[in-house]
């Protein structure tokens, strides 16, 4: 499986931003749903590729390296929240969007890391 899309990083900022404005909130007060559904619809989209990349650049990691297991837990939690669906209230379709945007900044912030070559620097 290919994924031609690009990784529009700004994109993906705009929308976990406007997610998490929505958000912010909660639990005191749920914001309307329409805007909610909005930015949910768009996250998801997102998170489906950054699923899809950053489980292409773990499967070409060297066993050792501790960011996998970091990236394999995140792919789970990822996986999680998009196979769980916004739930029945306003309230579950806020949180799923809540947690989308975080899972969101956290797959694009370890795929960063992961995809380019890390040089060690020591301190003497």
């Amino acid at each position: 499986m290919t994924d031609s899309r690009s990784l529009a990083v700004d994109e993906f900022r705009r929308d976990w931003e406007e997610a998490l404005a929505l958000t912010g909130t909660l639990p005191r007060q749920v914001p309307e749903r329409a805007p909610v559904d909005e930015v949910t619809e768009r996250l998801c989209g997102h998170v489906e590729l950054l699923i899809f990349q950053l489980d292409k650049a773990v499967n070409e990691m060297a066993e050792d390296i501790p960011d996998r297991e970091t990236a394999r837990w995140l792919l789970v939690r990822a996986r999680r929240t998009l196979a769980d669906g916004p739930g029945g209230t306003d309230r579950s379709a806020a949180v799923r969007a809540e947690d989308l945007a975080l899972g969101c900044r956290a797959l694009t912030s370890l795929l960063a890391l992961v995809s380019r070559p890390i040089a060690l620097a020591t301190s003497s």
